[in-house]
């Protein structure tokens, strides 16, 4: 285990201990439950979307040792384990973002297609390494939540059962009024109004139940069919591991015991959706170029709808270029990787990307009439730039000078600009005016231009 990322892990433990045998401790774990498990789809979706695995240890070493682009699933199974009392497994993360579709599409591109996914944004973030402490820390939490959860259902049922005549006030009328902390007593509660709560509550532990032991959803299904006088029995699956298999049978019963006829249809219905989720769902969110992006980056002051619909196109356009048929001679996956460096990734990475990579390719003969171009035309490139809506503070991060620098070259006053700069300059016009469906000044020669309008910077 990561010793730094078990503090959730152990807070989790150290409630679960302070409650006892209390049977408030199931609706209590219900809520980390549910709290950890968003967590975990929302820490992972932003590790995801800022690259910030990319910097992991073990991630760097595996590309550094076999020469090739780093690879999302060397940091997923950096720390997950192949026995459950170990550690995390990777079980129990997929069943973690069973209810998160936006996390599975991008976790299965990224992973299963090894695509890059990066998060299209205006402007960069700070401290994306804290992305995947978050991720790991609740990922241990959820760990730790899910042991607890068989123990605290028996608790918690047992407890209703043996107080079915006790005066305790706590006691409501219904289990799943215990597990959600409604009071159907008040007359306000209607049964629309906490039914919603009830699905939700009774999601989260079987959920929790299902991620700890893999036999729970037969367990639940002989257990109902008894309670309703039917005549069953187990048939354990084979491939699964043997632990888990009394836990979930004992605690099963238990719930079978104190829910009515509808309420166990109730959990029959939740469990026909968890079934059915499979890789196949997965490969058709992964396809849905539509699918908004939900990640934090777009959620910061200046940023609006139109940037998330951005993103998800691109992000579908990188993840379509790595899904194509097989041809002999072509990368997929390194053509895809181009593609994001252009399409992905905050647009100073993105237009950085651009420049050196058009740059690369004019031809010294052009470089070399860049700074007299720039000089002669100062004023039309600067109306340009103007028109295409780049800043000049941004025009001169991109180029890598001091804004007043850049304004004496529009100007055409003092020396003429470097080579370097010049073409910089050029060809960062030529791209914003892509960018802003704005035609490029004909004083560009088009050995400067052509190489920026030939890459695929815009959706």
């Amino acid at each position: 285990m990561f010793q730094r990322h078990l503090h959730r892990h152990d807070d989790v433990n150290l409630v679960m201990s302070a409650l006892g045998n209390d049977p408030q401790c199931l609706p209590v774990l219900i809520a980390l439950g549910a709290a950890l498990r968003r967590d975990v789809a929302s820490a992972l979706r932003e590790v995801i979307a800022t690259g910030a695995w990319q910097g992991d240890v073990r991630v760097r070493s595996a590309a550094a040792h076999w020469r090739e682009e780093p690879r999302f699933q060397v940091f997923l199974e950096h720390g997950l384990e192949k026995r459950r009392d170990r550690g995390p497994k990777y079980e129990h993360l997929n069943t973690a973002l069973l209810t998160f579709p936006e996390t599975r599409a991008a976790l299965y591109r990224v992973s299963a297609a090894e695509c890059p996914q990066h998060c299209r944004t205006k402007t960069g973030t700070f401290a994306e390494d804290r992305h995947v402490d978050d991720y790991r820390e609740a990922l241990f939490g959820w760990y730790a939540a899910i042991q607890h959860a068989h123990a605290c259902l028996a608790r918690a049922t047992r407890w209703f059962a043996n107080n079915a005549e006790s005066s305790d006030l706590r006691r409501p009328e219904a289990f799943t009024d215990w597990m959600t902390g409604t009071r159907r007593r008040d007359p306000s509660a209607t049964a629309q109004e906490t039914e919603p709560a009830t699905r939700r509550a009774l999601q989260e532990i079987v959920l929790m139940m299902h991620a700890w032991s893999p036999h729970t959803f037969e367990a639940i299904d002989v257990a109902f069919q008894k309670a309703e006088g039917e005549h069953a029995s187990h048939a354990w699956g084979g491939s699964f591991e043997p632990a888990g298999r009394p836990e979930a049978q004992a605690a099963a019963e238990a719930l079978a015991s104190v829910l009515s006829p509808q309420e166990r249809r109730q959990v029959r219905n939740i469990i026909d959706e968890i079934e059915a989720g499979d890789e196949f769902r997965d490969m058709d969110l992964a396809k849905d170029s539509t699918l908004p992006c939900t990640s934090d980056r777009h959620r910061g002051y200046g940023t609006g709808a139109d940037e998330r619909e951005d993103c998800a196109t691109a992000r579908g356009r990188v993840y379509e270029e790595v899904s194509r048929p097989w041809s002999e001679g072509i990368d997929r996956k390194a053509d895809a990787a181009r593609l994001a460096r252009f399409l992905l990734g905050p647009r100073t990475d993105r237009i950085q990307a651009a420049l050196a990579t058009a740059r690369a390719a004019v031809a010294r003969d052009a470089t070399e009439r860049a700074p007299q171009i720039w000089h002669d035309n100062a004023e039309p490139l600067r109306e340009a730039r103007e028109a295409a809506g780049l800043d000049l503070h941004d025009a001169a991060g991109h180029l890598d000078i001091k804004p007043a620098t850049l304004q004496r070259f529009e100007q055409a006053t003092g020396k003429v600009p470097g080579r370097p700069v010049s073409l910089g300059y050029l060809q960062l016009l030529t791209l914003a005016c892509v960018q802003a469906g704005h035609t490029a000044p004909a004083c560009i020669p088009q050995a400067i231009s052509q190489p920026v309008n030939s890459l695929p910077t815009t959706l």
